[in-house]
């Protein structure tokens, strides 16, 4: 039901299944946490992040000493095979806490942080062209500065944020909460995307008895209705999820969903820094972390727990598997396809006083997924990196799934 998917790279290191496997290489990602990943086309893409103990090299070789990566990478799901796809020269720099979605050949990044945080946050709205990869080896630094656009927009232009939520049901974004780095919120805006101009329009109001109080690091669901926010918190407090808090689009006011707890673990504990995963009516919300960061401010409590919600009867479940170590500040995602959440980074666990990142990934089955997705991940388990070696048209693979490794 879970597994940890290892990058082709490292396929046959004998230490690969270790907890703390984390290799020093420059063909995978750096352990990152703050990330956002997207899975769309038999691929995992992964904007940003934040990891202030490495140094880490960018494309152009130039070692750098950046707690904030500037990178965008993907890795092949059939192939296991990481690329980095955009680099140092072109990503914007508040890719800390941001928010992606993914619409056709277009990736969509909104707000987010540099460094310091705090004092950098945005509330710019980018455009990524995925079809037109800048490392290829033929782009000049003015074409690659050029292949993020900033998508202009008028309007109730929410204020700069971080730690917030989008949810895009293109041309609809719904951003909901975040922080500026000092001011918590719950604010919910509409971006209306129709136009050559996007308009903005402030949803909630502040006079709404009913708002719930102000959050970061929450996450959000969406049933073409209303926008359920689960959990979150500030930077010392954690929100619970006994309560529900849920935005009617309709009525824009917002109310109040009681839940129900597993018979036997009863409610999840509050958190915040998790990541939730819609499948159908059912959210899958993994890891998280309850407390504060910073050890001297207080006790902090992690989780690698598995838990389902849904959005049917209101139950909590809680899973009997659990994630290989406890996680927080990750990223997960949904291939439907495959019926399968991929999760890829966040921190693990403190060491030497150090918060320490991962760069694993782990694959987490909540559906059976189609039979042909089913056949073609035997397949790619069993060639691995012996593509070349293969004749595919021989062995009878549909062109549609050759085109994925070649």
């Amino acid at each position: 039901m879970i597994k940890t998917f290892h990058p082709v790279s490292h396929e046959d290191d004998p230490l690969k299944n270790d907890i703390d496997f984390e290799p020093k290489c420059t063909c995978c990602p750096t352990g990152r946490s703050g990330h956002r990943i997207i899975v769309a086309d038999d691929c995992l893409y992964s904007l940003g992040g934040y990891n202030p103990n490495y140094e880490h090299f960018v494309s152009h070789n130039q070692l750098l000493n950046h707690s904030i990566f500037k990178e965008l990478w993907k890795i092949n799901l059939s192939t296991k095979k990481w690329q980095l796809i955009d680099d140092f020269n072109s990503v914007p720099p508040t890719v800390a806490s941001h928010t992606i979605a993914k619409v056709g050949r277009w990736l969509f990044l909104f707000g987010g942080t540099s460094i310091p945080f705090g004092e950098t946050p945005t509330s710019a709205l980018y455009r990524y062209d995925l079809n037109n990869p800048i490392n290829d080896g033929h782009n000049s630094l003015k074409e690659r500065s050029n292949r993020w656009h900033l998508i202009p927009v008028t309007g109730d232009v929410p204020e700069e944020r971080y730690g917030h939520t989008m949810t895009m049901v293109y041309p609809d974004v719904f951003i909901i909460g975040g922080t500026t780095g000092y001011i918590y919120n719950t604010d919910v805006y509409h971006l209306d995307l129709r136009g050559p101009v996007g308009i903005w329009t402030k949803l909630s109001s502040d006079s709404d008895p009913g708002q719930p109080v102000g959050r970061y690091r929450h996450e959000t669901v969406y049933d073409g209705e209303n926008l359920y926010v689960f959990g979150g918190g500030t930077d010392e407090h954690s929100f619970s999820l006994m309560i529900i808090h849920v935005f009617n689009l309709k009525s824009r006011m917002w109310g109040n969903l009681k839940t129900y707890p597993d018979p036997q673990h009863g409610f999840p504990i509050p958190r915040k820094c998790h990541s939730c995963t819609q499948y159908k009516n059912d959210i899958f919300m993994i890891g998280g972390l309850n407390g504060t960061t910073t050890q001297t401010q207080g006790v902090m409590k992690t989780f690698s727990e598995i838990w389902r919600f849904s959005l049917d009867n209101h139950f909590w479940t809680k899973y009997s598997v659990k994630l290989p170590t406890p996680l927080f500040f990750h990223s997960a995602d949904l291939c439907e396809p495959k019926g399968c959440i991929y999760i890829f980074g966040g921190v693990t666990h403190y060491k030497k006083n150090e918060l320490v990142r991962t760069k694993r990934i782990t694959r987490l089955r909540v559906a059976p997924g189609n039979l042909l997705e089913l056949a073609w991940d035997i397949i790619c388990d069993l060639i691995q990196n012996r593509w070349q070696d293969v004749d595919m048209n021989e062995l009878g693979i549909p062109l549609m799934l050759q085109a994925r490794v070649s």
